[in-house]
């Protein structure tokens, strides 16, 4: 067994077809990423004269001529064959040693659980949603947890590689929790079943005037200012990313100027009238057979929604001024791989927060996709804590798990010292070290 140095293309026709193949194991991503500071090495696993594993890893020179090396979401190997992830990573090691790479990151694609929306193991005590769990891994029912810790043990016990990561938010480089939804879904009945405030942000968000866009152009100009405030990226990351990249679509959110100024207006008349009414009947306390606390409630939150009317009609004469053929208000990053769809990166400008537009975004690109071929749909990260008084982000959690999504839990990171004389060396003389971020 050997490493051996893959061209872009020739990784990619082994990356693409493996089980594990994901969006940040591909020449795309590489590409992307070196855009950040980073340089690539396309590696393949050789034994027996054939291919049978490889990884992209990102390196960083930091210290005296070495680097180090991250494997996003990699390495992609056959993970059932425990004795062949052993002397893979062990030849792994001794590979990036004699390149002067001190030290390796990586996260496999490996779930460790799959949890309802209350971050509770779904279905039996090791916490399998065996659906779910066959459709991640090509068919194959396999019991997620007990799977994920035999490989946890070789990885740690085995290559001697150090575990990093029970994280429950974004410690580590790549999120360690998802949701994720099954396909194929009726969508309408779907639309049913969801939270009701859920389906009200939708039903607000196309009565303000959002529509949805597919740009067949991948013109990155209409959407990188929203991606750079929110993740400040150079944009040449984002061209790099997408181009000739036949598995990445972009989806956009677009206030229809026009309409938002005349719904807001219409909605913002209709609540008054309502508003009105409530307060005759309280004024003339003409209750009978009505429940006097339920109109007064009732009172009390049409005040707030007249007033969130009233801002909207604000903005929306702004916006008709500004932007008099439509505003790009939200983004969405679309991947496919294998079985899978997945929202890759997401954003809203957050000046038009309360026009929920990336939650229809993502409601209609799912919705295109509810009864394709694709098995499995993927919103996004979230966060492992699911408890709303300690999780200051646990709105986000709502928002990507409100479709009625599952959490999928990564088995997290693992780090290794290929050569830890020097690797503490740069720990201990170097103030400022270089932490990967994508």
């Amino acid at each position: 067994m050997k490493i051996v140095e893959l061209r872009p293309d020739e990784f990619d026709n082994y990356a693409k077809n493996h089980e594990y193949a994901n969006p940040w194991q591909t020449s795309y991503f590489g590409k992307a990423a070196q855009t950040l500071g980073y340089e690539t090495l396309y590696l393949g696993i050789e034994d027996g004269g054939a291919i049978k594993g490889c990884t992209l890893l990102l390196t960083k020179n930091v210290y005296l001529g070495q680097s180090i090396s991250y494997a996003p979401r990699g390495i992609l190997v056959d993970y059932d064959d425990y004795k062949f992830l052993e002397n893979s990573l062990k030849v792994l090691k001794e590979y990036l040693a004699d390149r002067k790479i001190m030290s390796l990151t990586m996260d496999p694609p490996i779930i460790l659980s799959v949890r309802n929306k209350h971050g509770n193991l779904k279905e039996d005590s090791k916490g399998v949603d065996k659906k779910l769990d066959a459709i991640l891994h090509g068919g194959d029912i396999i019991k997620a947890n007990p799977y994920a810790q035999n490989i946890r043990e070789v990885i740690i016990k085995k290559a001697n590689f150090e575990y990093r990561g029970e994280n429950l938010y974004f410690e580590g480089i790549l999120p360690r929790w998802y949701a994720i939804t099954t396909l194929p879904i009726n969508a309408k009945t779907l639309l049913n079943k969801i939270d009701k405030r859920a389906r009200t942000k939708l039903r607000k968000a196309a009565k303000l005037g959002i529509e949805i866009l597919k740009d067949e152009t991948k013109d990155i100009e209409k959407f990188y200012g929203i991606a750079k405030n929110n993740f400040n990226r150079p944009i040449e990351y984002y061209k790099n990313f997408m181009e000739n990249n036949n598995d990445c679509e972009i989806y956009l959110a677009k206030i229809n100027s026009e309409k938002y100024v005349n719904n807001s207006k219409v909605l913002y008349e209709r609540e008054i009238e309502r508003n009105e009414i409530l307060n005759k009947i309280i004024q003339e306390k003409n209750i009978k057979g009505k429940n006097i606390h339920k109109i007064l409630n009732q009172k009390m939150e049409s005040d707030k929604i007249i007033n969130s009317y009233k801002e909207h009609l604000v903005k929306s004469t702004q916006t008709l001024k500004d932007y008099p053929d439509g505003k790009i208000v939200a983004y969405c990053i679309v991947t496919k791989d294998g079985n899978n769809v997945a929202i890759f990166e997401d954003g809203y400008l957050k000046e038009h927060y309360n026009v929920a537009s990336l939650n229809l975004l993502r409601w209609k690109i799912l919705e295109q996709y509810s009864d394709s071929n694709f098995r499995t749909f993927n919103f996004g990260a979230i966060t492992g804590n699911f408890d709303k008084k300690q999780n200051r982000m646990y709105g986000l959690n709502q928002a990507r798990l409100s479709l009625l999504g599952d959490v999928l839990e990564y088995i997290g990171e693992f780090g290794i010292m290929t050569n830890r004389t020097m690797y503490n060396l740069y720990l201990t003389t170097t103030r400022e070290r270089t932490n990967f971020k994508i």
